[in-house]
């Protein structure tokens, strides 16, 4: 036998020919086309990715007065935006809004107290809270939602800053996978394949052959593939966590 690989992963051609080799090829018959086994991998892709996913970075630049974002034209293969990372101008203002440089803002307690009263951490919470405020003031921090396929930045930036927009992708490469979620798809891919292949042989309930008729096994296949079902959706369930990285 052959050293195995390394990297045993498969591609979807590889897959391809994986699963009919599970489902008796080449010593029986398996009658399923190419657009039927490549049908059976794409569910199990889009299974993958709507239940847990692979997560995706991108760059945009956001642009001045403007608050709404085509995500198609990030880019298309984008589901769900996570998280959006604001990068910071090389000036950022509000630190002249600090609350110890203005005598008549100065917060309760002083930023250099000490003692039993806790004044000190008292001072830094007030602190930080009144240079977050400054900062939404002045757009040197902004905030973001999705809506549809739009991105929503919010205030409108008063200058031209660079957006990097982590998301969960509606498109993966089954050979980057890791090896647990590379095992997931591959048997879900095949669990769809022998659904469609217990249509197929469920049309007739026996062929003849040479030695006689021959029954299908169609109803077998049938719940093989219910009961890898609902195996492989605890399994993804159990997977949870944080999702893989794609990049590019």
């Amino acid at each position: 036998m052959g050293e195995r690989s390394k990297d045993s992963k498969m591609d979807a051609e590889a897959l391809q020919d994986w699963i009919l080799r599970q489902l008796g090829a080449p010593t029986w018959t398996v009658e399923l086309t190419c657009d039927q086994l490549r049908d059976a991998i794409e569910n199990s892709r889009r299974w993958f990715c709507a239940k847990k996913g692979m997560q995706g970075f991108r760059t945009t630049q956001a642009t001045s007065g403007e608050t709404s974002y085509n995500l198609d034209e990030i880019d298309s293969d984008i589901d769900t935006v996570l998280n959006v990372a604001f990068v910071q101008p090389s000036i950022d203002l509000s630190v002249i809004f600090a609350p110890w440089t203005l005598l008549e803002e100065k917060i309760p307690y002083d930023v250099f107290s000490t003692g039993a009263t806790a004044g000190l951490y008292s001072s830094y919470v007030q602190s930080l809270q009144y240079l977050d405020m400054a900062k939404r003031i002045l757009s040197a921090e902004l905030d973001w939602y999705q809506e549809g396929r739009s991105l929503y930045v919010a205030p409108s930036p008063n200058e031209d800053r660079t957006l990097i927009v982590g998301a969960k992708m509606n498109v993966i490469h089954i050979e980057k996978l890791n090896e647990r979620d590379h095992d997931l798809v591959k048997r879900r891919s095949l669990a769809e394949a022998m659904k469609i292949l217990a249509r197929v042989r469920g049309k007739y309930s026996s062929l003849p052959g040479a030695e006689g008729d021959f029954s299908m096994d169609a109803t077998d296949l049938r719940e093989e593939a219910r009961e890898m079902f609902e195996t492989l959706e605890e399994e993804i369930i159990g997977s949870g966590g944080p999702m893989g990285f794609m990049v590019g």
